[in-house]
């Protein structure tokens, strides 16, 4: 075995030394312009390999040149420049493109190369978006056969030209089908990855396995969503149909997914706060982009909440402009002064930050008679402050909120900066749970229910100013239940009343079990199908 330098690799001279690029990493290595003299000799010998022994410093080497050599092997090491590879591959060996391709993503290129030629790609369609599938994964020198569209193969070999070499011939699965020539299904071993093309969108769903009455459920939803009409064209087929199997042969040969965020060796588990990313492509102008894809299981609101590890990945890949099932929020021609606002179609929110206001948005958006929230603690927040709305409290003078720096912020935007001629009230409905309503007249224009009178000013105050920023009649409600997106590292200066209301949440399961406990509170959990 040779240690060689991955083919992907490249080496471009800085001003104090050189920068490495790989596949999935970058260092720049600082020590002087000596540096790059010391790689032109170097990278030759690693690009032909060395047997692990040899990779060091020659006896008798120049201090200042073993520090240097030392140096780039070391980072060459640490950002996985570096791979094992035999001296020759053997009488199976892959076309050279495909072994510098293993060579420069895989931890072991030959296990890899093993695993794909253990397998014959399946390839489930007709027409141009099939023949291109067919000819990526030829030219990848796999087996490949071929299940007709719209029709269920019969149990046995079926023989295949192919476009690059003699036919293979393999088994055929009999569950594969594709419906129409737009649509595509490639397998091979556990994994199937399903593919739509029109005649100006496509899509690629990531690698599964084949549970087709879940898979095609999700195949229908995103072209859908995409609006996915017309026959395929020739470019944009070539690309869906060469993603689909480049896909289906990373997950196969135990390789990262192509949109994976992360360096996923085999053996480790992605993690759990990514989602299931979608190619989409367009054609004009031609382009490809992966997007979150939430799933039927992820989909489902359960419990009335998005089911993930990151809240603010649920939400991103919940309004995802391509495949959210909530429209994308916008700030438009909305002031963002002194409230931050956004819309999902009529929905309108409101928040401190542009993110808390999107998310407002968004989940205003989502029609449902229940209480929607990104996270279990955020929808039972909200519900318990819906069902306890109506419970009645002692009266709270306003010398108990009026201190509030966030309450009298938002009361004077509310009062002063558009003049709103509006009374607050505050009620305590049990220790360490307030009410506040704010009216104009008879009418209610928000209210907010938090474990301090101030708090619960604060809420209703800003909604109530959000409500009067945009020019919008009715009540309006803010809760403090919300996840909060706050940097961890803030500069001194910074003060709570500036990050207000992180620190609310400190004080939100206090509050719901304080709520729980009020006479006649009573919440039940729900589904909601969130492509609704």
């Amino acid at each position: 075995m040779l240690v060689r330098l991955r083919p992907v690799v490249h080496a471009s001279p800085a001003p104090d030394g050189l920068h490495l690029r790989g596949w999935a990493s970058s260092c720049t290595i600082t020590g002087g312009a000596g540096l790059w003299k010391v790689w032109q000799r170097l990278a030759p010998q690693l690009a032909e390999g060395l047997p692990a022994s040899d990779l060091g410093v020659p006896e008798g080497t120049a201090p200042a040149v073993r520090a240097a050599v030392e140096m780039i092997l070391e980072q060459l090491r640490a950002h996985d420049m570096l791979v094992e590879v035999p001296e020759e591959w053997g009488p199976d060996a892959p076309a050279p493109d495909i072994a510098a391709w293993l060579e420069s993503v895989a931890d072991r290129p030959v296990e890899a190369w093993r695993r794909l030629r253990a397998v014959t790609v399946t390839v489930a369609g007709t027409g141009v978006l099939a023949g291109m599938a067919v000819r990526a994964a030829t030219a990848a020198g796999l087996a490949v056969v071929v299940v007709p569209g719209g029709e269920t193969a019969a149990a046995g070999s079926v023989a295949v030209e192919t476009t690059g070499g003699t036919p293979h011939v393999g088994a055929a699965d009999t569950s594969l089908v594709a419906a129409d020539d737009s649509s595509l299904v490639v397998s091979a071993g556990k994994f199937l990855v399903l593919a739509g093309c029109g005649a100006d969108v496509g899509h690629v769903l990531p690698p599964t396995e084949p549970r087709l009455n879940l898979v095609n459920t999700e195949a229908i939803d995103v072209a859908d969503r995409l609006g996915l009409t017309g026959e395929p064209t020739e470019v944009l087929a070539a690309l869906i149909g060469s993603a689909a199997v480049h896909r289906l042969i990373c997950a196969v040969a135990g390789l990262p997914d192509p949109s994976t965020e992360f360096v996923v060796h085999p053996g480790e588990a992605v993690p759990e706060t990514t989602f299931p990313m979608a190619l989409v492509a367009r054609l004009d102008p031609l382009r490809a982009t992966y997007h979150p894809l939430l799933t039927r299981s992820q989909r489902t609101l359960d419990a009335t909440h998005l089911t993930t590890d990151d809240p603010w990945r649920a939400f991103e890949a919940l309004v995802d402009p391509e495949l959210g099932p909530v429209e994308t929020p916008r700030f438009g021609a909305l002031p963002q002064v002194p409230a931050n606002l956004a819309t999902s179609g009529d929905a309108l929110g409101i928040g401190t930050t542009a993110e808390a206001a999107r998310l407002d948005a968004a989940l205003n958006a989502i029609k449902t008679d229940g209480v929607v929230g990104l996270t279990k603690s955020h929808a039972r927040g909200s519900a318990l402050r819906l069902a306890a709305r109506f419970h009645q409290g002692e009266p709270v003078p306003e010398r108990e909120w009026a201190t509030h720096a966030t309450a009298r912020r938002w009361w004077k935007a509310l009062t002063l900066r558009f003049a709103v001629p509006a009374e607050a009230t505050v009620e305590r409905l049990a220790p360490n749970a307030f009410k506040a309503e704010i009216r104009h007249q008879q009418r209610i224009l928000a209210w907010s229910i938090e474990a301090t009178a101030g708090d619960a000013v604060a809420f209703a105050a800003l909604a109530a100013t959000g409500y009067a920023q945009a020019g919008r009649d009715g009540t309006a409600h803010l809760n403090g239940a919300a996840p909060q997106k706050v940097d961890d590292e803030q500069p001194d200066w910074i003060t709570p009343e500036w990050l207000w209301p992180a620190d609310v949440r400190d004080r939100e399961e206090a509050l719901q079990t304080t709520l729980a406990a009020l006479p006649n509170i009573k919440i039940e959990p729900s589904t909601l199908d969130g492509a609704r």
